[in-house]
């Protein structure tokens, strides 16, 4: 196989270092345990008194010393499955508190990536992850993480590969470079775990460890279980502890917080807290008393003139912690999709949104008002497992909303009722005979003054005992008390063979489903296909590797219109000097266009074409980029034309500058006006966004972001919609003045967070938000300042929590 000279160059110097590392290592007696071929039948157990082992990286306590080391890695990305060509030296033991996981890892120190980020943030660099399966059967896991440098990431895992980052448990974690590369030091609590009941206490646990090379864009693992291969949690290794049954653990987070609005000319003091009692090791309860949600987070400036909802991710810790439970499907995470839209029953970012419209429509509100977030009285989360059956509950309860608007000319004050949010979930599952099959069933209820919404979903999966096939199907229903509506949805995936996949996604939402008061659909009234074929290639001779896609996409509302129809194909190739080129080509042949125009009718969209070109640098480096190229073709006519630049620039392992920037060009943006009118429009874009990280230490962090959207839109033609649909017509007599715009949206976010203990933070936030009104006239410059000077959001925050707990 021919190399690149950079890669054999790169190989034969950490070879010529690893030769003469082993040779010292001898001669100094490097290490005095025996190795081990792979992970233990049982880990060794310790008693507290025998441990006393500081989490600082080093490992030099003599309770590591009598503990056999095991190793085993195999590349996983590349999916070559060879031997890894770095030494990884794994020891681990438990105590009756938790599991103590240590790691050394060779590697030449010039090679080493440190990069400190905020937790749980993906970051190119070295790292090393312990995932443990604590029911001891492939149906739940928990992932820890320690990057180089001591930044910690953690989640879950759900059967059989899906990776969630949203769970924060109170673990310790601590890297330290070494003269031969790098070692890590983990302490993970057994009672932050869910275990499954057991009297005496004894159980099996699954391993899977996992190592990121940064240099060199590698990942090794043991076992080697690459993401092309069929099987992934239910294939992790098992290992037996004994008399393990953690205590109760009862956690109490009070918080105090204090915030200024500068707009509103306003003080506002709020304290509560936050309780988590979990009195077995299969049951917990968590409730929120006077909860603030108010955001330490900030999401990405969005302009959406279309009918499809945009979905925003989860952020508050309270929603975020516990909740794989009500996770029913893969498609209840936001990536299951390109698009990022899930579909699922229960979507927390609906509890404390912007209180629901007033019945009195004379009342004008400003935009302003009319988005305030509702507060929350008290939300409570129940979850818990008896044998092969897992459940959980949740309830949120909103305040009312006093809202201030104007009604012929004069201030009125009108109150709008909080809701009261409710979801019950129960699945059982069986993995009996080396496969998985399980049924879930999911209850929701939004409860208000108005009205009351219900929905019901009915789960089931299967996982063949080869891995090879796997199955997901759910049923949804809706009652508004208006209209009833029903769907149900499939996605089957089959992989014949390590690195080939297919994929056929099946959708039946009929025209009355509603699940929007707490779920999230992008549309009902549709039945439909997808088909995706995925082929990974490693190890080719003059390629690291490559990923081919080719995609099929029909849809139809129930009028029997085709709303959809996509021939999509896409190839990603990966070079040995870390770089990777995407080249993307899409057909879309005609089709109906039946929502965007506001219930007015469906119309038709014309064949197009869309493509694009993305090439990334070795991300690896201080600086890298990546430069994006897209056209496409639009509805009824023009083109679409963008151009995306974004650089990373981190010239030390505490600072880390980001500069993302999109320009586009349009020549026939069509846009619904009102009733059957339309507008094509010629359009310019403006989208930078700016972020500057600075870590003062591990856990200190300040943080500026920076994001703003300048849209100028000048008309080009109307057209309008016949009372028959069909075909857009070009509306020459239609009279008014010109229907140019301009949008201007800012978001500016300085925060400083200090993570005072193992989830106990302090925040100090000031945020500042604005969207200007049309001025077509100004430029671009202009209306960055404009927005920066005409702010509708101006506040400072100081929050701070901390965990009291055993």
């Amino acid at each position: 196989m021919t190399r690149n000279p950079l890669t054999v160059e790169r190989t034969s110097l950490i070879r010529a270092w690893l030769i003469g590392i082993g040779l010292a290592a001898f001669c100094a007696g490097f290490s005095s345990t025996l190795q081990a071929s792979g992970l233990p039948d049982a880990l060794p157990m310790r008693t507290e008194l025998d441990t006393r082992i500081i989490i600082d990286g080093v490992i030099d306590e003599p309770a590591w010393q009598n503990i056999k080391a095991f190793s085993g890695f195999k590349v996983i990305s590349p999916d070559t499955l060879a031997d890894a060509p770095l030494k990884t030296n794994i020891k681990m033991f438990y105590t009756e508190r938790g599991l103590y996981f240590s790691a050394l890892m060779i590697q030449p120190p010039e090679t080493l990536i440190e990069r400190l980020s905020a937790r749980d943030q993906f970051v190119n660099r070295d790292r090393i992850s312990l995932s443990i399966d604590t029911s001891g059967t492939g149906l739940y896991a928990y992932w820890f993480a320690v990057n180089l440098g001591g930044s910690l990431m953690d989640g879950t895992i759900l059967p059989e590969r899906q990776y969630s980052s949203n769970w924060d448990g109170p673990w310790r974690g601590a890297s330290q470079r070494t003269e031969t590369g790098w070692s890590v030091e983990m302490m993970l609590p057994w009672s932050m775990m869910t275990l499954p009941a057991s009297e005496s206490g004894d159980r099996d646990i699954g391993i899977y460890i996992q190592r990121a090379a940064a240099s060199i864009d590698e990942d090794w693992a043991y076992p080697g279980l690459p993401r092309t291969q069929n099987r992934f949690l239910s294939r992790f290794p098992k290992t037996k502890i004994k008399g393990i049954n953690p205590k109760q653990q009862l956690t109490f987070y009070p918080y105090v917080s204090s915030s200024l609005d500068a707009v509103g000319d306003r003080a506002t003091q709020k304290a509560g807290f936050d309780l988590f009692w979990r009195p077995t090791t299969a049951f917990q309860v968590t409730g929120s008393f006077n909860p603030d949600f108010g955001n330490v987070e900030s999401d990405n400036v969005v302009v959406n003139l279309t009918s499809y909802e945009t979905f925003f991710p989860e952020k508050r810790p309270f929603f975020l912690e516990g909740q794989e439970i009500f996770t029913t499907s893969p498609r209840a995470n936001p990536g299951f999709r390109s698009g990022g839209t899930p579909t699922t029953l229960i979507n927390t970012r609906r509890i404390g949104a912007p209180p629901r419209a007033l019945t009195d429509t004379s009342i004008e509100l400003s935009q302003t008002e009319a988005n305030q977030p509702s507060e929350l009285i008290a939300a409570t989360k129940v979850t818990g497992q008896t044998g092969s059956l897992r459940y959980g509950l949740l309830v949120a309860l909103e305040d009312d909303t006093e809202l201030i608007g104007l009604k012929d000319g004069n201030t009125v004050r009108q109150t709008q009722f909080g809701r009261d949010f409710t979801a019950a979930r129960v699945l059982y599952e069986n993995t009996q005979g080396s496969g998985r099959n399980a049924i879930g069933l999911l209850v929701t209820e939004v409860g208000h003054k108005d009205q009351t919404a219900q929905t019901l979903g009915v789960d089931l999966h299967h996982l063949s005992q080869s891995g090879k096939l796997v199955v997901d199907v759910q049923t949804l229903h809706s009652d508004t008390a208006i209209e009833a509506g029903h769907g149900a949805f499939a996605d089957i995936v089959f992989r014949p063979q390590q690195g080939v996949q297919h994929k056929l996604t099946l959708d039946y939402f009929d025209r009355n489903l509603d699940i929007s008061d707490f779920g999230f659909l992008q549309r009902n009234d549709v039945k439909g296909y997808r088909y995706r074929f995925e082929r990974v290639q490693s190890d080719l001779k003059r390629l690291k590797g490559r990923e081919t896609d080719l995609v099929v996409t029909q849809q139809w509302n129930f009028a029997g219109q085709q709303t959809r129809l996509g021939f999509s194909g896409a190839q990603e190739l990966r070079f040995f000097n870390n770089t990777q080129l995407e080249l993307k080509l899409d057909f879309y042949p005609k089709r109906w266009e039946d929502r965007n125009s506001d219930g007015n009718g469906a119309y038709r969209l014309q064949d197009r074409v869309q493509t694009g070109i993305n090439y990334s640098s070795d991300s690896a480096k201080p600086f890298s980029y990546r430069l994006r190229a897209n056209m496409r073709q639009e509805d009824i006519g023009g083109q679409n034309r963008s151009l995306s630049l974004d650089i990373s620039y981190q010239p030390t392992d505490r600072l880390s500058t980001s500069l993302d920037f999109k320009y586009e060009t349009r020549s026939g943006w069509l846009l619904h006006d009102a009733g059957s009118d339309f507008t094509r429009f010629h359009s310019e874009s403006l989208r930078p966004k700016l972020e500057v990280s600075y870590f003062l230490t591990a856990s200190q962090q300040a943080r500026l972001s920076l994001q703003w959207v300048g849209i100028k839109a000048f008309e080009r033609d109307r057209w309008r919609l016949p009372a028959t649909g069909g075909q857009l017509a070009p509306d020459g007599a239609s009279a008014g003045p010109r229907r140019d715009f301009s949008i201007s949206r800012l978001s500016f976010q300085a925060r400083y967070r200090w993570e005072i203990a193992p989830l106990s933070d302090l925040f100090v936030v000031y945020t500042r938000g604005s969207d200007l009104p049309s001025n077509v006239r100004s430029s671009f410059s202009n209306q960055l300042s404009e927005a920066w000077e005409q702010a509708l959001v101006d506040s400072l925050v100081v929050k701070i929590r901390y965990r009291f707990g055993n």
